[in-house]
C-alpha cells in the first residue's frame, strides 16, 4: 500500500478563485474595479452620486478616531422628537439575480436598536409603492412587483440577528397558519433567524454581509443568507434549515418549532424581469416604539466600507 501523502499548499499559492473578494483586494483598494462589483465606497470622499440621502439625520463624517479605516464614514442619527433617522440608498436599475451587500456598522454605546436596518430590494419603476407605502401589503411577484430583505440587528442583549423579508408568497401574522383573516395590513415582513446568532456588540465595528439569490420563475430555488464578522449565521434555501412556519416566522428553535420540516426554498418572483436593483443603509427608529425607551436624545449608528457585488465579499483584509 502506498503511503498517504498530505498536500499542504501555502496561503500565498492559492489562486484568486480560492480567495474571497476582500482577500483579493487588501484594504478594499481597487475592489470597485472588479467585474463582480456593482458599487464600492469607503466614504473618504463623502456621500456622492450614485448614492442618495433620504430623510434627515445623515452626515458624512471625517474622524479617523471613529472611521473603520482612513477618516471617512457615515453617521446617521435619530433625534428624539425631531426625526426618525435617515437613509442612504443606491439604485442600479439594470439589476442582478444574485446580490451581496457588505458594510461595516458600529452602534453607539447608548443607542436603541432600529426598527429597520440595511436592505436589498428589487422593483421596477412601474411598481406602485416603490420606496415606502407598502408596509402591511403582500407585493406582486411579477415584473411590476417587488421583492426585498432587510438584515436587522438584535433588539436587545438576548435578541437575534434576523432577516425581515417581503415577497409575493410571504406569510401573514394574523393566523397560526400564516393566512390573512381579512383585517387590514395583513402582511408585514417575515422573520428568519437562527439560534447561533452572535450577541449584540456596541461601540465596535461589525462586518455585516447578506445575500439574496432570486429564483428561476416557477421554481423554489431562491436563497438568502447572512454573515456576521465573516461567520455564516443563516442560509435559507431548498431543504435547509429545518423549521416550523408559525404566523409570519420560520422558527428553527424554541418551543414554537414543534414540527420541523426542511425549508421549501424561495419562489421570490414569477417573472425574471424582476431583479435586485436597490440597496439601502437604513437607520429608522419608529417614534411610537422607540422614543419612550430612549436613554439619550440622539441615537447613532456609523457605516463604513460598503460593497455591493454579485459574489461573496468577506471582511476587510488589512494591507
Amino acid at each position: 500500500m502506498r503511503p498517504l501523502l498530505l498536500l499542504i499548499i501555502p496561503l500565498c499559492m492559492l489562486s484568486a478563485a480560492d480567495k474571497s473578494l476582500a482577500e483579493r483586494y487588501p484594504g478594499d483598494k481597487g475592489i470597485a474595479k472588479d467585474p463582480s462589483v456593482i458599487f464600492a465606497t469607503d466614504f473618504e470622499d463623502g456621500i456622492n452620486e450614485p448614492l442618495k440621502i433620504t430623510r434627515k439625520g445623515v452626515v458624512a463624517l471625517k474622524d479617523e478616531k471613529i472611521a473603520l479605516s482612513g477618516k471617512g464614514c457615515v453617521q446617521i442619527t435619530a433625534t428624539k422628537n425631531v426625526d426618525q433617522g435617515g437613509d442612504v440608498k443606491l439604485s442600479y436599475f439594470k439589476g442582478v439575480d444574485k446580490c451581496h451587500m457588505r458594510v461595516y456598522v458600529k452602534f453607539d454605546k447608548d443607542t436603541l436598536m432600529p426598527h429597520h436596518f440595511i436592505n436589498l430590494t428589487g422593483f421596477n419603476k412601474s411598481y406602485k409603492y416603490r420606496w415606502g407605502g407598502a408596509a402591511g401589503l403582500k407585493p406582486p411577484g411579477g415584473q411590476n412587483g417587488k421583492v426585498g430583505t432587510t438584515l436587522e440587528p438584535p433588539k436587545g442583549d438576548k435578541g437575534k440577528w434576523k432577516f425581515y423579508t417581503y415577497w409575493h408568497e410571504m406569510h401573514s401574522w394574523q393566523t397560526i397558519e400564516g393566512k390573512s383573516d381579512g383585517r387590514k395590513s395583513a402582511y408585514y415582513g417575515n422573520n428568519f433567524n437562527m439560534e447561533n446568532s452572535p450577541a449584540l456588540k456596541r461601540d465596535t465595528w461589525i462586518c455585516c454581509e447578506f445575500m439574496i439569490k432570486l429564483n428561476t420563475p416557477g421554481k423554489y430555488d431562491g436563497e438568502q443568507a447572512f454573515w456576521i464578522d465573516g461567520k455564516l449565521v443563516g442560509h435559507w434555501k431548498t431543504g435547509t434549515p429545518e423549521g416550523t412556519w408559525i404566523r409570519d416566522s420560520f422558527r428553527t428553535f424554541g418551543s414554537w418549532n414543534k414540527d420541523p420540516k426542511p425549508f421549501e426554498g424561495f419562489n421570490w418572483r414569477t417573472d425574471e424581469a424582476l431583479k435586485i436593483n436597490h440597496a439601502k443603509l437604513q437607520w429608522y427608529l419608529s417614534s411610537n416604539q422607540s422614543w419612550p425607551k430612549m436613554k439619550v436624545d440622539k441615537n447613532i449608528c456609523y457605516f463604513d466600507n460598503m460593497v455591493i457585488a454579485t459574489e461573496y465579499i468577506g471582511p476587510l483584509v488589512k494591507k
